[in-house]
């Protein structure tokens, strides 16, 4: 998430002094691939990239490739197959055993109109389906990097061929109503094409109720995944503000205010770690019956079980999204540590997986078992 917000910070560094630029995007994949469809690296004509595509492997010859499509202003898509040993020989060595077809195209009025769209998604944190054509076969009325773009009852539609519009629109419904991205092959009376059909997800809201020394950490990695962060300090001490200057928002708010001032969407995660029992009980009264997607609780399951147990006789029931003791059993001791197994355990339950070792997973690594 952070990657695709400094796409579209440098996008917009870029129109406002004119450069040329082109981006690359990771459309289609099989077998094994170090990112999954979606990434995308923004290149510019002066040599400078941002984001990436793979782990490194694919990169130099991508922006190779882009000096060209940045000059044609034509886009393309180019197939890297690296399941056999004659990738070595042709220089690239990638060896993941795996094919990765990336679409390469400038950045002219079309794909400005999809950055604006995807910025859009990302700021009002609501979802949106992009559906690009990425192959043509004997089609007139289609070409590369036509799109669709489907938002909250908002349709941008630059696709020609009115059958392909709608069918291609059907399936971006579906596309969002799943949450899943899928790449759709249509064969129409004019020709076949290839359409992959994303999924915009907003990032991750992140509620961190204490101000202690340890959720400096906990703000800082929090905000590299690209996450939205608000730290909340009910002790109203006005140091919290320039100590997590990091983060999004910081509230100095009572117990009772905080649903006010916070929103609580199926995209927000909170993790409450005042370090006062009271204050946690407060919070957590508050919390629970808000249905978070993940709520995490920091300190000893005893301690834990007893607020738990006080809050159940007032009425208040806990739920499966309770996690206590907090994070993952990493062998955590200091600060950073504590916050990186936070962090993880998050990751893993909002990606639904179930954080094991890689080694032990019998799927590839971006399908979900």
């Amino acid at each position: 998430m952070k990657e695709l917000k400094n796409i579209i910070s440098a996008i917009e560094d870029l129109e406002n002094n004119y450069q040329i630029s082109a981006i690359a995007t990771l459309v289609k994949v099989s077998g094994s691939t170090y990112r999954s469809p979606g990434a995308r690296m923004l290149m510019t004509a002066d040599g400078n990239t941002i984001g990436a595509i793979s782990g490194g492997c694919l990169e130099s010859d991508v922006f190779e490739k882009a000096q060209a499509v940045i000059k044609s202003e034509k886009p393309i898509l180019i197939k890297y197959d690296t399941t056999s040993e004659e990738d070595i020989i042709w220089g690239l060595g990638l060896g993941c055993q795996g094919i990765a077809y990336v679409l390469i195209e400038s950045l002219d009025k079309n794909k400005l109109q999809e950055i604006a769209f995807i910025k859009k998604c990302l700021s009002t944190r609501t979802h949106g389906a992009i559906a690009t054509v990425i192959s043509v076969e004997d089609n007139s009325q289609s070409q590369i990097g036509q799109r669709l773009l489907l938002g909250n009852n908002n349709i941008i539609n630059n696709l020609k061929d009115d059958k392909l519009v709608t069918e291609v629109l059907s399936d971006t419904k579906a596309a969002l109503r799943d949450n899943q991205s899928i790449l759709k092959e249509y064969n129409l009376e004019t020709g076949k094409i290839e359409v992959f059909i994303e999924v915009i997800q907003p990032p991750l809201s992140l509620i961190i109720c204490g101000a202690g020394y340890d959720v400096l950490p906990l703000v800082n990695f929090s905000k590299q995944l690209g996450w939205d962060v608000t730290v909340i300090d009910n002790r109203q001490r006005e140091v919290s503000k320039r100590r997590f200057a990091q983060a999004d928002k910081t509230l100095l708010s009572a117990p009772d205010e905080i649903l006010e001032n916070i929103e609580i969407t199926e995209h927000t995660a909170a993790v409450v770690m005042s370090h006062n029992y009271l204050d946690d009980l407060d919070m957590l009264k508050l919390l629970i019956p808000s249905k978070l997607k993940y709520l995490g609780i920091l300190g000893p399951k005893k301690r834990t079980n007893r607020i738990l147990e006080e809050l159940q006789a007032e009425g208040i029931t806990p739920n499966a999204n309770i996690y206590s003791p907090v994070g993952l059993d990493i062998g955590a001791d200091n600060a950073e540590e504590i916050a990186l197994s936070i962090v993880s355990e998050i990751q893993a339950v909002t990606s639904q997986r179930n954080a094991g070792f890689l080694k032990n997973r019998n799927a590839p690594i971006h399908v979900k078992e």
